[in-house]
C-alpha cells in the first residue's frame, strides 16, 4: 500500500503522527489516522489499512530527517561553534560539531543551506540529543520568512523521483475552497448527514 497523499502538496511522503483529541482516537478505530507530510509539514487525516500504519516511527519523530551536507554555526551566549549539518527536516537537524553542548541547551543557529543565498537564521533552538561528535537540534523559534525558505530547501531534498509512479497533483482553481473535498472529515460529516436523513425518512415517511 502506498503512502497517503498529502492534501496540500500532493506528495506521497507522509508519516503517521500523534493523535490529538477524542475525535482522532475514535477515528483510529475505523483506520483513519493523523499523518504529517514530510515534504511540506502539513498535518492531515487519511484512511490507512494494514499493520504498516499501526505504529509510528521508533524515534517518535513526526518529521524524518533527510541527508544533507551544509555549514552550520551554533551560538550559545557569547560562544559560537562551527559544524556541519548532516540531516535536516522542517523541525530540526543533526550536526557534527566539536561544541560541548548538553541536552536542553538553548542555541541560535545559522544554516548555510543554499550556495549564493543568505544563510537561514534560527532565532532559538534546543539541543535534543548528543552522541560522540554529533548533536540533534530542534527548532523552537523561526521567523515566518525563514521558515518558508527552509521549507523550499526541504522540498528540494525530496525530488520527484521519490514519487515516480505518482502524477503531480492537479492545479485547482481555488485550492482553499476545494481542498475540503479531499478531507476525510468532510466525507464523514457528509455520511452522517445522509444517515440522519435516511433515518428521518424511515421514521416519518411522506404521506400521500
Amino acid at each position: 500500500m502506498s503512502d497517503p497523499r498529502c492534501h496540500h502538496c500532493g506528495r506521497r511522503r507522509a508519516r503517521r503522527c500523534h493523535r490529538v483529541g477524542a475525535l482522532e482516537r475514535v477515528l483510529s478505530a475505523v483506520y483513519v489516522y493523523p499523518f504529517r507530510c514530510q515534504v511540506c509539514g502539513r498535518r492531515f487525516r487519511a484512511l490507512a489499512w494494514g499493520k504498516r500504519y499501526v505504529r509510528r516511527s521508533a524515534d517518535h519523530r513526526e518529521l524524518e530527517r533527510v541527508a544533507i551536507r551544509a555549514p552550520v554555526v551554533l551560538r550559545s551566549g557569547h560562544v559560537s561553534a562551527p559544524g556541519e549539518a548532516t540531516e535536516l527536516s522542517l523541525d530540526g537537524f543533526t550536526a557534527k560539531t566539536a561544541a560541548r553542548l548538553g541536552v536542553g541547551a538553548s542555541v541560535s543557529v545559522t544554516l548555510d543551506l543554499v550556495a549564493g543565498e543568505p544563510p537561514i537564521e534560527v532565532q532559538e533552538a534546543v539541543v535534543q540529543s548528543t552522541r560522540d561528535d554529533a548533536i540533534g537540534v530542534q527548532f523552537v523559534r523561526l521567523q515566518p520568512g525563514e521558515r518558508r525558505r527552509l521549507q523550499r530547501v526541504v522540498v528540494d531534498l525530496y525530488p520527484r523521483s521519490h514519487d515516480a509512479t505518482v502524477p503531480p497533483a492537479p492545479d485547482l482553481p481555488d485550492e482553499r475552497k476545494l481542498r475540503i473535498l479531499y478531507s476525510v472529515d468532510f466525507w464523514l460529516v457528509a455520511l452522517a448527514v445522509v444517515l440522519v436523513l435516511v433515518a428521518w425518512l424511515r421514521l416519518f415517511p411522506w404521506s400521500g
